[in-house]
């Protein structure tokens, strides 16, 4: 049976239907202007999911549900997802930096040396896609060639003037997914340099272990950074990318056994502040967490019913968020 015909509907009608569905619109005037600055899609489409009797054979909002309660829940995913952008930026910066100083020190700074395939591993054959039957490193090199032509600026102004292009300006032109494709293929004593320079840890200390989970790390950033650039709800959305389960997981009262019943600190909002904690700017993870924790006593503030629920959804312990909390207000 085919679904009926979505039909435009106005302001008042939207919030009729809303009234129709069980929905307590307890401030009209407020409801009606944030409809019109967001739309019904956004708001109500976004997030009443949380609110819907599961029990009713047609939609119904859950008895005493209110129009605050899904725009404040709005508001809570929006303000998380620019914090998200934030950090991922200063994230990106960090990791440009160090990846663009660690080929310049190992390889060169001229575009004849640090582009040499002799600098980066084959990887694998391409099955699918416009570099279908290459290697990962022919593809990688292409993109190389794709950004020192480039009429954009900065690269356009050193090709033109210097005829070359060092690694701290071709990083420039380098998609965070691409910047991470570019780590992937990084030779072994590459990469161990770029942890320790982007994380502070000990050389001596990084194994082909620590090299896995900082690349599960970068997946989970950039994929985090993807979903909240294309306006994707993020407060309890879980990414494909999967962060294995480590000694950093349980600094953040994640066991082994909770990781495996709940996913928790795999692919949540709790893998990206994990991922996050490896980076040696401490004041990237602090910031995110602190718009967190923010939001969420905020909301809780206003809708103390709703804790349990909240906390459930971003898969985000109890006990790990009264730490916050507490945290943030002192």
């Amino acid at each position: 049976m085919s679904k009926p015909e979505k039909v435009f509907k106005s302001t008042t009608d939207q919030l009729k239907l809303l009234q129709e569905r069980g929905l307590v619109i307890d401030d009209p005037m407020f409801a009606e202007e944030a409809l019109i600055r967001t739309s019904y899609y956004e708001i109500i489409n976004g997030y009443k999911d949380l609110f819907i009797n599961i029990d009713s054979e047609e939609e119904q909002f859950e008895s005493g549900t209110t129009f605050s309660e899904i725009y404040y829940l709005y508001e809570l995913d929006n303000t998380i997802r620019f914090a998200m952008l934030s950090a991922t930026l200063s994230a990106e910066n960090l990791l440009r930096s160090v990846i663009a100083y660690v080929l310049a020190e190992n390889h060169g700074h001229s575009v004849k040396d640090y582009q040499h395939n002799r600098n980066y591993q084959q990887g694998k054959k391409i099955i699918r896609g416009r570099a279908k039957g290459k290697f990962e490193r022919e593809l990688l090199l292409q993109i190389f060639s794709e950004v020192y032509y480039s009429t954009h600026q900065p690269m356009a102004y050193y090709r033109e003037t210097y005829q070359d292009m060092p690694p701290w300006i071709l990083v420039k032109g380098l998609s965070f997914g691409n910047l991470q494709y570019l780590f992937k293929l990084m030779l072994p004593e590459s990469k161990t340099k770029v942890i320790a320079r982007a994380t502070g840890m000990n050389p001596e200390l990084i194994t082909d272990q620590t090299k896995q989970a900082f690349a599960e790390t970068f997946d989970i950033l950039v994929a985090f950074r993807n979903w909240a650039a294309h306006g994707g709800r993020v407060y309890n959305h879980r990414v494909r990318k999967r962060l294995s389960y480590s000694p950093v997981h349980t600094r953040f009262g994640v066991t082994h056994s909770a990781y495996q019943k709940h996913d928790r600190g795999q692919s949540d909002v709790l893998s990206f502040i994990i991922a996050l904690s490896y980076l040696r700017d401490r004041g990237i993870q602090d910031g995110f967490l602190h718009a967190v924790t923010s939001e969420i006593d905020d909301y809780l503030m206003r809708f103390p019913r709703h804790k349990t629920l909240l906390l459930r959804q971003m898969n985000i312990p109890d006990q790990l968020y009264q730490e916050w909390s507490h945290i943030r207000q002192h």
